[in-house]
């Protein structure tokens, strides 16, 4: 690199002997945990604060982070500077500072094409300024906003978070998780982009038209049998995903969770994290607010008020009801079934494994259900198809013998995991109906904030009765 005999220039031009390194080791990082993948790796100058000097190294550019052997800069914490430079005759070179305020990292590139790559990680893992200048934000009625960009019209979804809400160390060390979370567990929860302005972060993800379970409830969706159970079981799914990640959500509720409601298929998306590293809190707390979460769906009347604490007596007294067969259950339209009631005893007594949860008779007996109807719609088409071919000239020689059985049929089609079919279901037709929806009124603004000062507090009342929900 023939610059590299201005070495003494550049350091001193950028006051580099000022500032403290951003690097901290990875051992108490919880990108540790996830093995960050790199995307590439690159050799360039980096700034030492050790040596007070330029040293060539390799940089391992990840998800999140940038590793340097055992040590890593999270980029989500910091903001980023880029310019051009050029010293007498020798080619120019990029510099790229990476900067907060506990100190300044310097990258010195010299290939366009390795500064490409670069600045497309840093762009979108670190934080950005400016986002009103350059995108415009519009409000969507139930649902989460979005974001346009004023010159190529891109959209995206958008998380607002108040940055007041992020005072103490505790609160930094969960908003920086949460973000980290999200780009890992799935590809439909990866911040894309992250822009502060004034006292607000917008966190960018894929367009989506996502609604929460809350806004759903409220908004008098019809919550039928085989869609609330593909929900409840992805969101086991999803709990056991983060199990083997070794780490926990700490935030499931009505709030938190949303449904795309713009895919083709049925598909869920987790959002707001809480984990903290040294934590009390684990799976078991997740399972415990999945439980609260499908109670309070259970048993909504349509009174435009959720349920906020957990009567285990009225729990008891519907599993009563239900056993008398010869009573049909009015009261509570969500409510269908006592293995229903079965799995939300066990997750709210917290005497159920995520796996034996994954394995519970409600999602047996919806799977044997689903596949009932499914062979009976299968035999219908295939008699008409049989119907048909007869009366056709050109398919008289057709022989039904060579007809695939309605059984082979089925089982072909079927998988063995539940949900069977699940992918099939419309988000669209979960929607209430399109006057309701029209005319309806958004009752909660959930989706609009990280309420990262929230704690779900368990509270049991003297006689063990009731399980407060916050």
């Amino acid at each position: 690199m023939q610059y590299i005999q201005y070495q003494p220039q550049i350091i001193e031009e950028l006051k580099m002997n000022e500032t403290k390194s951003l690097f901290s080791a990875i051992e108490v990082s919880l990108i540790k945990s996830f093995e960050d993948k790199d995307l590439f790796k690159e050799i360039i100058l980096l700034y030492n604060h050790k040596k007070k000097e330029l040293v060539q190294q390799q940089v391992h550019f990840g998800l999140n982070s940038l590793f340097v052997e055992n040590k890593y800069i999270l980029l989500c914490k910091c903001y980023y500077e880029m310019r051009y430079t050029k010293l007498k005759q020798n080619d120019g070179f990029y510099i790229i500072i990476l900067h907060n305020s506990k100190g300044k990292e310097f990258l010195i590139i010299s290939n366009s094409n390795q500064f490409s790559k670069i600045q497309a990680v840093i762009k979108r893992f670190c934080v950005s300024k400016s986002f009103f200048s350059k995108y415009q934000l519009f409000e969507q009625k139930n649902c989460i906003p979005f974001a346009q960009n004023c010159k190529n019209q891109d959209l995206f979804c958008v998380l607002q978070i108040d940055k007041k809400q992020i005072i103490t160390e505790s609160d930094q060390e969960q908003f920086y998780n949460s973000i980290i979370i999200m780009n890992y567990i799935s590809e439909q929860t990866r911040i894309v982009k992250i822009y502060e302005e004034n006292s607000m972060y917008f966190l960018f993800m894929k367009y989506m038209k996502m609604q929460s379970l809350e806004s759903l409830i409220l908004n008098d969706f019809e919550f039928r049998e085989a869609p609330l159970v593909c929900i409840i079981y992805l969101i086991l799914q999803t709990i056991q995903k983060y199990k083997n990640l070794g780490i926990y959500h700490g935030n499931i509720s009505l709030k938190t969770i949303f449904i795309n409601m713009s895919a083709a298929f049925l598909q869920i998306i987790i959002l707001f994290p809480k984990y903290q590293a040294n934590n009390n809190k684990g799976i078991s707390s997740d399972l415990l607010n999945l439980g609260q979460l499908l109670y309070q769906i259970t048993f909504y009347e349509k009174k435009d008020k959720i349920k906020q604490f957990v009567d285990q007596k009225l729990i008891t007294q519907q599993k009563q009801l239900l056993q008398n067969l010869n009573t049909e259950n009015k009261q509570f339209q969500f409510l269908y079934r006592i293995s229903q009631l079965d799995l939300l005893n066990q997750l709210l007594s917290q005497s159920i494994t995520i796996e034996n949860a994954l394995k519970h008779q409600w999602f047996i007996t919806v799977k044997q259900n689903l596949k009932a109807d499914f062979l009976k719609e299968t035999k219908e088409r295939l008699d008409l198809h049989t119907i048909v071919e007869s009366t056709n000239e050109m398919s008289m020689t057709i022989s039904l013998d060579k007809r695939v059985s309605t059984k082979e049929f089925a089982e072909y089609e079927i998988e063995d995991e539940f949900p069977v079919k699940c992918s099939t279901l419309n988000p669209f037709q979960m929607n209430p109906s399109k006057q309701k929806h029209d005319n309806s009124v958004p009752k909660s603004k959930s989706y609009s904030n990280f309420d990262l000062r929230f704690e779900n507090k368990e509270k049991y009342f003297a006689n063990e009765q009731s399980l407060f929900i916050q």
